[in-house]
């Protein structure tokens, strides 16, 4: 097919091929990228069966990133298909570890559908949280815990937070490490503002959202040299081999099932057992 510009010249339509040309995937497009994405989750488990539980750590690093791509970016195509999706909230028996640390250890039982939740909603659940209050505080905070946790401000925020706090340098084991300290601990305000800074960074708190953001991004689509062992330990498998990452994708997957035409015939002999 062919134009004519305002010159007179024909000027062909047909886009020549090169490596930046992109076309928009169709409905029927983006219902075979799910698909695929379910069978990769599909292929772990039976891996998993057959490897056993000491191939889990790995077997985790590919579960998880289906999950994040498919509920975490903005541009998923599940959320194409299904934008008002729902999802089983997160059931499962609440544990209470070291530190006034507690967590959700989830199961493979889900909610009556009439209680399932927007996937935003979803996202923001907590799977582990600090039960800890003002006076709870640190009385130090190692110099890498506090440059991640200025990293998390905003600039304003940051200014605020630092304002609050000396450096100071103390020998431990030896060397001489970098530390800071609260410039008033008796400040019941200040101690107050701080201690809601750090939950609004999710210090104490670990949402759905950042708890698979950070399995996928520093283990999954990288190897970041940085990462948390407490997220780490939030995903160990509480009962024989079912992590929170495997519970979450058969539950996303069965969620879809029962809200997308096209995927009520997948995975036909699929059950999950309701509360």
């Amino acid at each position: 097919m062919s134009i004519v510009d305002s010159n007179g010249n024909k000027i062909s339509m047909t886009p020549e091929l090169s490596f930046v040309m992109e076309f928009d995937l169709g409905r029927k497009g983006m219902i075979k990228e799910i698909e695929i994405e379910f069978d990769i989750i599909q292929l772990c488990m039976i891996q998993l069966k057959e490897l056993g539980k000491e191939y889990l750590p790995m077997i985790d690093r590919i579960l998880v990133m289906p999950l994040r791509k498919l509920l975490c970016e903005k541009n998923s195509v599940l959320l194409k298909v299904a934008p008002d999706l729902k999802l089983s909230p997160l059931m499962g028996r609440e544990i209470e570890l070291d530190n006034k640390m507690k967590m959700i250890s989830p199961n493979l039982t889900i909610a009556s559908q009439d209680k399932w939740m927007p996937v935003d909603q979803w996202l923001e659940q907590k799977i582990a949280w600090f039960d800890k209050n003002t006076s709870d505080l640190p009385e130090m905070i190692p110099d890498f815990t506090y440059e991640n946790i200025l990293n998390k401000f905003k600039k304003t925020d940051k200014i605020i937070f630092e304002s609050m706090f000396e450096m100071q340098e103390v020998m431990y084991q030896g060397t001489l490490a970098k530390i800071h300290t609260r410039v008033d601990a008796s400040n019941e305000t200040n101690n107050a503002t701080i201690f809601s800074m750090l939950k609004s960074i999710g210090y104490y708190d670990l949402s759905l959202y950042n708890f698979l953001k950070h399995l996928s991004d520093k283990r999954g689509a990288h190897i970041d040299i940085g990462h948390s062992p407490v997220v780490t330990l939030v995903n160990t498998p509480k009962a024989e081999i079912i992590t929170p990452v495997l519970c979450m994708a058969i539950q996303m997957i069965w969620a879809a099932k029962h809200q997308v035409s096209e995927l009520a015939g997948y995975w036909p002999e699929m059950e999950i057992p309701e509360e």
